[in-house]
């Protein structure tokens, strides 16, 4: 598989991954952006001007931006497997070959966002929150699609 079908994959598969995210049960199941924005407004004055913040505002936001910092590595690792298997089966590719091939990607680049490996999530928090200053009509959808959109855009894959 050279490079141009290993690229190729890699971006139809953050589109399958991405797409998926968005079924009714899990828009049902994700809290609405503008409930973690709440949260995660308090969590960051603690952080940026020493206030004593709620405990649970600071867990409950740690909390969901963890899960979905989590949750986009993942889902991109088993996307990647088994859209590795559909692509062995539709074209009749080595299944070892492109089993190695998805294993060597990194989570990142699978999906789009390629920050650097040291970032805290509190910078995640605020790049996120800087999405939704600027986007205020996305503050009623899920978090979990605008948390996606935001990094994407942040830090995208050169």
């Amino acid at each position: 598989m050279n490079r141009v079908a290993s690229a190729f994959a890699a971006k139809l598969l953050a589109a399958v991954v991405i797409a998926g995210a968005g079924t009714a049960r899990a828009q049902e199941m994700s809290p609405l952006a503008s409930e973690w924005r709440g949260y995660c407004q308090a969590y960051l004055a603690a952080l940026d001007r020493d206030v004593q913040g709620n405990d649970l505002d600071i867990t409950y936001c740690l909390g969901v931006t963890k899960g979905l910092l989590n949750g986009l590595r993942i889902g991109s690792q088993i996307g990647a497997l088994s859209f590795g298997s559909r692509l062995a089966i539709r074209y009749e590719l080595d299944a070892d070959e492109v089993f190695k091939l998805f294993q060597t990607q990194e989570p990142s680049r699978l999906l789009g966002i390629c920050s650097p490996a040291s970032t805290p999530a509190a910078e995640y928090v605020r790049t996120v929150l800087t999405h939704l200053e600027r986007n205020p009509k996305d503050l009623q959808r899920p978090i979990g699609e605008v948390f996606y959109e935001g990094l994407s855009q942040a830090y995208p894959c050169g």
